[in-house]
């Protein structure tokens, strides 16, 4: 009999964010079209682009998400910062084979004037049964 072993919250984000790096490389610096040729033309193309695939990648590990990664659209999530970037929080629950291993809030950083992004996405993970925690933009 195998013993399978659950990842942990924070090899989850690093996990995640580590994909997130990987498809960043295949976007051309003007972050309007990538290496194969898919055009961008807003920030949302591009959040796309990153979290493409993920899901697919994961679940040959066991790994699955309670909603689509990386969680639902709210536009009450958003908080304009003061250098002209928004940020926007994802929620979504990492399963294991079935069974919550991770909460995970990812922050996705843009601007409404430009298509790339000011900054990758950042993956936080809590225990899965961590309240969702107040509203603070990780440094």
């Amino acid at each position: 009999m195998s013993q399978h072993n659950s990842p942990t919250p924070e090899q989850l984000s690093r996990t995640i964010e580590a994909y997130f790096a990987e498809r960043q490389a295949a976007i051309l610096p003007s972050g309007e079209q990538t290496t194969d040729g898919k055009r961008l033309s807003w920030c949302g193309d591009v959040l796309e682009y990153l979290t493409e695939g993920l899901a697919e990648r994961l679940a040959a590990q066991g790994i699955t998400f309670s909603k689509v990664f990386p969680g639902p659209f709210r536009l009450m999530d958003e908080d304009q910062l003061n250098d002209g970037r928004h940020v926007r929080r994802f929620w979504t629950m990492a399963l294991d084979h079935g069974c919550p291993v991770a909460r995970l809030c990812t922050y996705f950083f843009h601007r409404h004037d430009q298509v790339a992004l000011p900054q990758p996405p950042r993956v936080i993970a809590y225990p899965p049964d961590h309240p969702e925690p107040d509203w603070e933009i990780p440094a």
